[in-house]
């Protein structure tokens, strides 16, 4: 990524609507599960960094690994603990096996040609009852130039990601989906744009979304986080899991 993308990039994720929204979301749900004291925490793809400094409990140990040189340099001046310059095929030797109590992959695992591999990975890194959390954009059928520019590999339905993680051992805590308030527009913008044959811009989505709009999309869908303390959703966007590594002998 060059140096004045990934700066545009690491602004954007600290503004747009949608990644302030779905930090809100993703704190709230991993505050509704039970962490260890002081847990060590592990997020691979960090970006520039932004989740690493709000959405882990308070007393967190947190780690990050990120590919981009650029972005993994952000994260690193921002935040206390280590960020690696890595991909998760080519970890480093200070990301042991059986270290870590949680291991995060925020919209990662569709940029993952193998992506059961990936889990694998993830599964040797945690330790016996430690934790995998995943969110991941769902439906193929809503493939759009979104999922190009971002060099996605596929879409996810909540099934077909509980069954992955349950092929390498993990034991599923909660599935839901996300992104649903505005589910109704967002499918019909993509669809819309596949019919008629005019892609979005090359920018993807992003391209769409102005300042004046930015306040009201970010209060419907950060809204979504009172309404999943108490239950999940059937559809969505995106999907959000949570599993657990199995202890020995269970």
């Amino acid at each position: 990524m060059e140096k004045s993308y990934a700066q545009h990039y690491a602004l954007l994720e600290a503004e747009h609507w949608w990644f302030r929204a779905r930090r809100m979301i993703l704190r709230n749900l991993l505050c509704q599960l039970v962490w260890p004291p002081q847990p060590r925490i592990l997020e691979i793809g960090v970006g520039p960094g932004h989740n690493l400094l709000e959405i882990y409990p308070a007393d967190s140990r947190i780690e990050g690994v990120e590919p981009d040189e650029v972005l993994a340099g952000i994260a690193a001046a921002r935040v206390p603990g280590p960020v690696f310059n890595a991909s998760i095929d080519q970890l480093p030797p200070e990301i042991r096996d059986g270290s870590y109590d949680g291991v995060a992959l925020f919209d990662v695992l569709e940029h993952i040609e193998d992506d059961a591999r990936a889990l694998q990975i993830v599964y040797r890194k945690l330790r016996p009852g430690g934790r995998i959390v995943v969110s991941a954009p769902a439906y193929m059928w809503l493939w759009g130039q979104q999922d190009v520019v971002n060099q996605h590999y596929r879409r996810y339905t909540s099934l077909e990601l509980r069954r992955k993680l349950q092929a390498s051992d993990f034991v599923i805590e909660r599935v839901t989906y996300f992104n649903t308030i505005l589910f109704a527009p967002i499918a019909a913008v993509r669809l819309l744009a596949r019919c008629s044959g005019k892609p979005h811009e090359k920018e993807g989505d992003f391209a769409h979304v102005r300042k004046s709009s930015n306040a009201v999309l970010l209060s419907a869908f950060a809204a979504e986080r009172l309404f999943l303390q108490y239950f999940n959703f059937p559809f969505g966007v995106s999907i959000f899991t949570a599993a657990r590594k199995s202890e020995p002998g269970a």
